[in-house]
């Protein structure tokens, strides 16, 4: 095999030894890409005493257009940290890196974007939550996490049993789980005390509504993941279909029309369920609640929103 041949055989790529990271990156890219698609790029290569660590990612276009000014503008979205690829030493001064399944690096892919959706839809919970909290929808799937924090305000130490007793909702230990791990709440043989956050809020004087925004900003993954509460990113959702792009084109004034926003959901949600005339609603209501501004059936963003999640948002391309 001659010292310059890279190539690919057996489900593995094979390489002669570089002249550092950068060398091996630019040995083997074009290959992989060749292998998998032209959106894989080699992230990062990284030396160690048995081989070489390099990871790569996945980029796609985004159309982020004004809609008033038609200036067919395209961003390429990075989606780094896909997968790490492994290149061990050969006895001939070559290296060999096994490589993935196509199915395998695509789910991959999908899991980081999904992750980072997640982050982002969290950012945005944290800016809007103020706003959206006394919207109906979102009153009414809280009411369970509003009762809790009432009753361990005014009622601990109590039993769980009387808590479970007075709440409609037959999962009451499962919320009461999470209010335990995030601090807010102690419970032993049965008998609920406040937990030192709860006691910090009750010294500091914070409102009920303050305290919901903390128990969901510290308490967003678990609140979803545990308990289900889709309201939480429901409206971040809706609200992120609008941002993400004036995020990635760094343009607060953006404007995007209906249609674009149902694209962006399907294109970053796969959510293609919500009819325009539906999604115009929603629209609405984040309008009246000040998440973003919405008229003649064309999105621009609030000032004060944009710069809260733009300095907190993950790397979205």
């Amino acid at each position: 095999m001659s010292i310059q041949q890279t190539r690919i055989s057996d489900e593995a790529l094979t390489f002669p030894a570089g002249t550092g990271e950068e060398s091996v990156k630019n040995r083997i890219e074009g290959h992989l890409r060749y292998h998998y698609s032209r959106r894989l790029f080699v992230q990062d290569v990284e030396e160690s005493e048995d081989g070489y660590y390099v990871k790569v990612g996945i980029a796609y276009p985004r159309d982020v257009s004004d809609c008033r000014k038609q200036d067919n503008v395209l961003k390429m979205v990075n989606i780094g940290d896909v997968k790490t690829l492994y290149a061990s030493p050969m006895d001939d001064g070559y290296y060999r890196m096994k490589l993935p399944d196509r199915s395998d690096l695509y789910d991959a892919f999908k899991e980081r974007h999904k992750d980072i959706l997640t982050r982002l839809d969290w950012s945005m919970a944290r800016a809007i939550y103020s706003k959206v909290y006394k919207l109906t929808p979102v009153r009414n799937q809280l009411n369970s996490v509003i009762e809790i924090v009432d009753f361990i305000r005014h009622e601990a130490p109590d039993t769980v049993r009387r808590l479970e007793n007075a709440q409609t909702t037959s999962n009451t230990r499962d919320y009461l789980e999470v209010f335990e791990e995030l601090g807010y709440v102690r419970i032993e043989d049965g008998t609920m005390y406040q937990g030192p956050k709860m006691e910090s809020a009750d010294m500091q004087g914070l409102q009920e509504e303050d305290i919901i925004g903390d128990i969901i900003d510290e308490g967003y993954y678990l609140l979803r993941q545990k308990l289900g509460l889709a309201m939480l990113n429901h409206f971040p959702k809706f609200a992120n279909a609008y941002y993400l792009s004036a995020l990635r084109r760094s343009d607060p004034e953006l404007h995007l029309s209906v249609e674009d926003i149902a694209e962006n959901l399907q294109a970053e949600y796969q959510d293609d369920t919500t009819d325009t005339w539906k999604l115009g609603r929603k629209l609405e209501s984040l309008h009246d609640a000040g998440v973003l501004k919405f008229q003649d059936r064309e999105v621009t963003s609030r000032g004060d929103v944009y710069n809260s999640v733009e300095p907190t948002i993950p790397s979205i391309g």
